[in-house]
């Protein structure tokens, strides 16, 4: 996927990278969208309500903190210049931070008090994720420097304040899953911005923004399957990195699809479905957990075997693809892998059974608390969402389904294995029959042989 920049146009007249989730879509899973713990960015910076106001003044402690570590603070009357220096920064790019939300047609002139109110709110969330991302940029060089046996330091921030407003040592969990809310973003190049005004270190590189993102989002299912690098100046957001981090199918991603002409006019919608898991099972389809795989979009069907790649569904797996799903349904230059996957796992599982089915195979582990339906996760992320059949990278796979489906020989021979071999009594009955069956027609060979050819009289 392209960056915003690669387009043509100047960087404040570009698309937005951060929408609005679309009401239909918010449907009646609204709770998926809304974040639980803190209120990020200009959709939801200004409505943090009572239950948000110790996390907004945690912000204001992350910044700081930032600010104290900072190597040019000999002294303490320096904090308001580097201060100002942040917001500095900011201000010179506060048409693209409009423009990351609101597209240019829409946008109205803002006062001077409406600025300074965007900027206070880039500031504030940008150096809240920005302590985050340092924090476990250093996690992950200390966990990289142990396992090379250099023996680092473990001296990692431990997170005592924020204990002490919440009294939940767990609440970082609920943090982290809030960081990937489509509407709860801030850019990336505020991230930025702030990091080559607040670095200790003048040489250091805000990729490692990037290292810290990915340690930050490790735990998640889906996981990151590939070491590919992802280079800050292509990070839209953090959703995005994560989308990124994800992996996409490297057949799917050609030239065109990163084409914008592709879009200036919608394609014709031409569904595309294949039977359910059983249906496949009994037309002699089998599944497999794809063990080599890059991301777990990499499907493959091959000798009428279909190799999924292994997802774990938790608690958070749902909100955490439906924003995936929003931000590509909202995002005019994404390919939409995430909901062709989607889409093609709902036409798979429309039962329990084919939802046991595929964890028997291994390719789905239900690990959801409560009275989740695992059966129905897909159908419920693919209500409301759309797909070009021409965008559709499964397309390829789901042909070969529906083509092995309809012939006939694997059909018959599933039929003979789910009758005559599906039961170990069942198969000891049949061979025993064909040996009778056997020793029947050689008694009956040799009764017809001495008849026509008599043993000659001595």
């Amino acid at each position: 996927m392209k960056g915003v920049s690669d387009y043509g146009a100047s960087e404040s007249e570009q698309p937005p990278t951060i929408y609005k989730v679309p009401e239909e879509m918010k449907n009646r899973y609204k709770e998926a969208y809304n974040p639980m713990v803190v209120w990020i960015g200009l959709f939801n910076g200004q409505t943090e309500t009572t239950r948000g106001s110790a996390v907004r003044g945690y912000k204001w402690c992350c910044m700081r903190k930032l600010i104290s570590r900072h190597h040019l603070l000999q002294e303490p009357e320096r904090t308001p210049v580097l201060l100002r220096r942040c917001l500095e920064s900011l201000e010179g790019v506060l048409p693209r931070i409009i423009s990351s939300y609101i597209p240019r047609h829409h946008q109205v002139n803002y006062d001077q008090g409406l600025r300074q109110s965007i900027l206070s709110i880039m500031l504030r969330d940008g150096c809240f994720i920005l302590h985050r991302l340092i924090k476990y940029a250093n996690i992950a060089r200390i966990e990289a420097a142990n396992l090379a046996g250099n023996g680092a330091s473990n001296n990692i921030e431990e997170d005592d304040d924020w204990t002490q407003v919440f009294g939940r040592c767990w609440v970082w969990g609920f943090v982290t899953c809030d960081l990937l809310l489509l509407e709860n973003q801030v850019p990336f190049f505020v991230l930025q911005k702030l990091f080559q005004q607040l670095r200790t270190d003048p040489d250091e590189s805000s990729d490692v923004l990037v290292a810290g993102a990915l340690r930050l989002f490790r735990s998640l299912r889906p996981r990151k399957l590939h070491s590919s690098a992802i280079a800050g100046r292509d990070v839209h957001h953090l959703l995005h990195l994560f989308y990124l981090s994800v992996g996409l199918p490297e057949e799917a991603v050609s030239a065109t699809n990163n084409d914008p002409r592709r879009h200036a006019a919608p394609p014709s919608e031409l569904p595309q479905w294949i039977p359910s898991a059983r249906e496949l099972e009994e037309a002699g389809v089998k599944f497999r957990a794809r063990k080599d795989a890059k991301s777990f979009l990499d499907l493959r069907f091959h000798g009428g075997v279909l190799e999924i790649p292994e997802l774990e569904l938790y608690d958070y797996s749902e909100p955490l693809f439906r924003n995936l799903i929003a931000f590509e349904q909202t995002y005019p230059f994404t390919p939409g892998h995430v909901t062709a996957y989607a889409i093609f796992m709902d036409c798979l599982i429309t039962s329990p059974e084919d939802m046991r089915l595929l964890h028997l195979s291994g390719v789905l582990v239900n690990q959801m608390n409560g009275e989740r339906d695992a059966a129905g996760f897909f159908g419920r992320l693919c209500a409301e969402a759309h797909l070009a059949a021409d965008q559709n990278y499964l397309a390829g796979v789901i042909l070969e389904i529906n083509r092995y489906q309809r012939s006939r020989w694997p059909r018959w021979r599933a039929a003979l294995v789910r009758n005559y071999f599906s039961n170990p009594w069942v198969v000891m009955s049949l061979f025993a029959a064909i040996f009778l069956l056997a020793l029947t027609m050689m008694q009956s060979f040799f009764a017809a042989y001495s008849y026509f050819k008599p043993p000659k009289q001595q």
